[in-house]
């Protein structure tokens, strides 16, 4: 009957106290984990804290050249613009290029800010090159005035030539 007692004694015992103790140590391990998130959070909100306004942002529809810095954008004539439609690919891609800036595809679920931006421009944008850009397919450029700018396509028109995109322009850093 003792070796009965003794699992009820041990419920009891210190020994409960240190399982107790190993829970916490788990859940601190938990928490401690989950730091790195917030830690995250913080220098994306820095950086947007730090980040240029927006100079400005909406939809356009482009059927040949666009210059980014003038608000709103607007087409002018050929070869002076910030990005262009060259043509469209298959019916489901436009195929974008500039002439004078640097075009670079973001990494796809990626969505940059203005910094961010012009890195990916200045390190993998491409100048003078078609671009196929699907719906949904970001580029980045700097224009023509040093502003950062974020292009997103959100439909393809194949029969009237055009694309509809989302454009972000943000101010320039001193």
């Amino acid at each position: 009957m003792g070796f009965i007692g003794l699992p009820a004694a041990g419920v009891n015992s210190p020994a409960a106290k240190v399982e107790t103790a190993t829970a916490t140590a788990t859940v601190t391990n938990t928490v401690t984990a989950t730091v790195p998130g917030p830690t995250e959070d913080s220098s994306t909100s820095a950086s947007a804290s730090t980040s240029p306004a927006v100079r400005w942002s909406g939809p356009l529809l482009i059927s040949g050249d666009f210059n980014l810095d003038s608000v709103p954008p607007g087409g002018v004539l050929p070869t002076d613009g910030d990005i262009e439609l060259s043509q469209i690919s298959d019916g489901q891609e436009a195929v974008l290029r500039s002439d004078r800036a640097n075009l670079a595809v973001v990494p796809q679920g990626e969505s940059p800010d203005a910094a961010r931006c012009a890195v990916l421009a200045q390190t993998q944008g491409q100048r003078l090159a078609d671009l196929p850009v699907a719906a949904g397919g970001k580029l980045c450029l700097v224009t023509n005035e040093g502003r950062s700018a974020l292009v997103t396509v959100t439909a393809v028109h194949p029969q009237a030539q055009n694309v509809s995109v989302d454009v972000r322009v943000w101010q320039k850093t001193d």
